[in-house]
């Protein structure tokens, strides 16, 4: 211990704080190098190589025009559940929802936008609602528990005043319709 001790005196002695201090923090960027760059380094690496067998699978199934996940029959099934031959009965039920929390929806705007795919339509609709926040709420959740082709795209909130118990909401929903059915009223 007491060689130990002389040979640590003596370093410090020809270093001085500074050249000690340097070569403690030199140490430990050596430690903190082998502990966690070199760990995170081996990760990178297989993360690269993953990343390179997903876009080789991707390229593949592009060139053979088979979806790069799943099969056939999956996207089959996933455009089947927009078997709705029409918005009417959708809207039936959004009409229901606000009618259940006696909020009136007064003229919207409709829009019909095909989807960049074509085997989907949007069907987008922005309704000015007038009502409680909670009654808005419910009314949105309803909704979208009720109509499964109803996407929630923007809600914005105004009040006339801070003490006002109504409020101006203006909804804008998206529903998804099969292109080759989709038909509104």
């Amino acid at each position: 211990m007491n060689a130990l001790s002389a040979a640590l005196r003596r370093l410090y002695d020809s270093l001085g704080w500074p050249g000690v201090a340097g070569l403690l923090l030199l140490l430990l960027a050596a430690g903190m190098t082998l502990s966690m760059v070199q760990p995170r380094t081996a990760q990178l690496a297989e993360l690269q190589r993953a990343n390179l067998s997903l876009k080789t699978r991707i390229e593949q199934a592009a060139r053979s025009g088979i979806p790069a996940t799943g099969s056939q029959d999956d996207l089959s099934r996933f455009y089947g559940f927009f078997e709705g031959a029409e918005a009417t009965p959708w809207l039936d039920k959004l009409f229901a929802a606000a009618a259940a929390q006696d909020l009136v929806l007064t003229q919207g705007e409709y829009r019909m936008t095909p989807d960049r795919t074509g085997k989907l339509t949007r069907y987008q609709i922005t309704l000015p609602v007038k009502g409680s926040y909670a009654q808005i709420r419910r009314f949105v959740a309803q909704t979208l528990t009720q109509v499964p082709v109803a996407a929630l795209d923007d809600i914005s909130f105004k009040r006339e005043t801070i003490g006002a118990a109504q409020l101006e909401a203006h909804i804008k929903l998206t529903l998804f319709l099969r292109a080759d059915r989709a038909r509104v009223p």
